[in-house]
Formats: C-alpha cells, sequence, structure tokens
C-alpha cells in the first residue's frame, strides 16, 4: 500500500514488488556496511534490486567516496554535480589555526584564541554555535608525561578514556573499565592529558558562564528518542552551543547556526588507514557545511596541529575535485581500491598457537 519507504540500511530490503527508485543519501558513509549477520553492503543491495527492477540507484552526497565518484567519471555511472547552496546560502569563511596540543602538559586549553574569540561574537549575535571533537570522554587518554606510559586495556591494547561520572577509565571497545588513578604504573609520576567532550564541556561552561551548553555523544544519548529530543531543544533555540562527536557533523541543518568549531583533526588524518585522508576531508566538508545555512554567512574555525597539510587546504576550499585527483594518484600509485579490492581474512581460537599455525597454512596456499 505504500509508495515510498524511508529508513536507514535496512530499508532497502523494503518488500516492493514494483521498485523504480533507490535513494542513498550520504552513499559515501561506512555505516552502509552491516558487520552482523547477515553480512551486506546497502549499496550494492541496492544496486542488484534496481537492476532486477529495471529502476534507478540514486547515490548523492557531497563528499562521494572515491570508488563512486571514479565510476562516475569513467563514464560507468552519471554524474549529476549541484554546484550552489540551496537558496541565498553561501558558503563559510573557513580558518585554520595552528594548536600544539599536550606540548605543555600545565595547559589543558583546548580552544584557541580564535576560536574563543568567533564564540563570543556569535553569542553577542544571538547565534548558535557546533563544536566537533571527535572523542568523547573527559580525556582523550591518561599518559605519563615522564616516561611516556599510556594507560591501557589488556584485552584490546588501545588507550582507556577516562570519565568523570563514574571516576573510571573505560574501553570504548570492549566495555573494560578500571579506577582512575593519576599515578603512573611505570615510573610513579602523575600526569594527565586533558580532552575529550566532557572536559571541553567543563571549559566552556568556565569560558562562557551564560551559554547554554548541550552535548551530545554516545554517553548522553543512550535512553530511546535522547537524541532527537536534544535536537529540537537546540533547534528551538534552548541551547547556544552544540558540542558534540562526529554525530553533530553531517545531516543537520540549523538555519541560525552561523559558527562552527573543529577542535582537533589530527587523530583522524594521521590514522592507520589508507582512507585516512578520505574520511578527513569528508568530516571538514560536512561540518563546515553546517555553518550559514540560513541567511548569515557562516564561520568555521579548524584546529590543528598541521595548518599547512594539503587536506586541510582542499577542505578549507571545499574543493572536492582537486581532492579527488590528489587521492586518486596516490591510490593508482599504492594499488589501492578504485584499482583493487582488499579482503579481510581473521582466525580465532582457543589455542593461540595452533590457530597461528592455520593462518599461516591459509596465508600460504
Amino acid at each position: 500500500e505504500a509508495k515510498i519507504a524511508l529508513g536507514t540500511r535496512s530499508a532497502v530490503f523494503a518488500p516492493f514488488d514494483n521498485l523504480g527508485l533507490v535513494i542513498m543519501d550520504e552513499e559515501q558513509e561506512g555505516t552502509y556496511k552491516s558487520e552482523m549477520s547477515p553480512r551486506y553492503h546497502a549499496k550494492d543491495v541496492a544496486a542488484f534490486r534496481v537492476g532486477c527492477h529495471n529502476g534507478l540507484l540514486l547515490l548523492a552526497s557531497a563528499t562521494p567516496s572515491l570508488t563512486t565518484y571514479a565510476a562516475a567519471k569513467s563514464g560507468i555511472y552519471s554524474l549529476n554535480v549541484l554546484k550552489n547552496r540551496y537558496g541565498n546560502a553561501v558558503l563559510p569563511e573557513v580558518i585554520t589555526t595552528e594548536m600544539k596540543y599536550g606540548a605543555d602538559p600545565t595547559k589543558t586549553k583546548n580552544l584557541s584564541d580564535e576560536l574563543t574569540l568567533s564564540i563570543k561574537e556569535t553569542l553577542e549575535n544571538k547565534k548558535q554555535a557546533i563544536l566537533l571533537l571527535n572523542r568523547r570522554g573527559y580525556n582523550t587518554f591518561a599518559a605519563c608525561e615522564s616516561c611516556g606510559k599510556v594507560m591501557t586495556c589488556p584485552n584490546c591494547s588501545i588507550s582507556l578514556t577516562y570519565h568523570s561520572k563514574n571516576g573510571r577509565l573505560m574501553c570504548h571497545y570492549c566495555g573494560y573499565s578500571e579506577p582512575f588513578t593519576n599515578v603512573c604504573r611505570e615510573c610513579g609520576e602523575k600526569s594527565v592529558v586533558f580532552s575529550g567532550t566532557q572536559r571541553l564541556e567543563e571549559e566552556l561552561h568556565d569560558s562562557f558562564p551564560e551559554a547554554r551548553v548541550l552535548r551530545l555523544d554516545a554517553d548522553t544519548t543512550t535512553s530511546r528518542y535522547s537524541f532527537e529530543n536534544s535536537l529540537k531543544k537546540f533547534t528551538n533555540g534552548e541551547y547556544d552551543i552544540m558540542l558534540g562527536t562526529q554525530m553533530v557533523a553531517k545531516g543537520l541543518d540549523f538555519p541560525n547556526v552561523t559558527l562552527v568549531g573543529i577542535i582537533s583533526i589530527d587523530q583522524q588524518l594521521y590514522n592507520d588507514d589508507y582512507k585516512s585522508a578520505e574520511r578527513t576531508f569528508d568530516l571538514l566538508t560536512q561540518v563546515i557545511g553546517r555553518a550559514g545555512r540560513g541567511d548569515s554567512k557562516g564561520r568555521a574555525v579548524i584546529q590543528t596541529s598541521f595548518p599547512e597539510n594539503e587536506i586541510i587546504r582542499l577542505a578549507e576550499r571545499q574543493d572536492f575535485e582537486a581532492f579527488y585527483n590528489l587521492e586518486i594518484s596516490m591510490r593508482k600509485a599504492m594499488i589501492y581500491p578504485p584499482y583493487c579490492n582488499l579482503c579481510v581474512v581473521s582466525f580465532t581460537g582457543s589455542d593461540e598457537m595452533l590457530t597461528k599455525s592455520a593462518s599461516k597454512v591459509f596465508l600460504n596456499m
């Protein structure tokens, strides 16, 4: 009876007998790939289904994946470009400011002078601001400035994150936690590197005591509808500043937001992944686009330790075509997708030596 199915990736299985069109918004998002059984990629399922029904698949994005864009440039897909923003909105002014995180352990400031001044001006003009810090918790990690020892999870070997609400160090992968201590296990010295959404929230309250701050991350949106209710309150003007992780970066439209601040992009930029540059450009482009969507011109402030990085400079200009040309040449030289397909095979078992031996046999087959 329904003519349109609207939903998340599982909506691609909607039982339509006469499917004419599938639209995938933000087609570059990795969340379209299901890691649970049955494992599938919604894009592949959508392509198969429209092929069976002689329909059309529309992949929409301000920052399409390199694989998709390469197919469009080569003529496998048709390419349709929107070159202007909707209505009277114009692209925001972008400012990049250099930050030296952790250079002085006595300094816990996360906001640069440029961003602090921009927030002040925004509040004085009765406008709203969005701040992106892609790390939840009170601190990014707990580490000793003396010997360099980082508190890590005994199960996952990744850094633990401190949460002030329960005073514990927690692993965001497996759920392991332990009481926080600022005494180094190796040398006995005390040291904490401050960062994270909870710590930044405190800094905002200290710097702008009159501002109403909304924090959105995986810790504050656990209850049902909490995310939607928070966005509704922000839309209604009940908050002046929205602080959050990637969930505040994409797909949101607030006409009264004239300022966007990216607290640090370096961890994303230098992640150990061949897609790190692509994901960084996508994230910067998407979050910058949250500013100035109404009649007032917007501003975006990017804080980084590497202001001359080419990816950041291209994101400043919102120049996807130049980024594509730069990144696709690197992919071709290194033989990465779209010039190949990658497959990951993992082995698990209760006997470490036997599992390791089996993986070696498989490797040599």
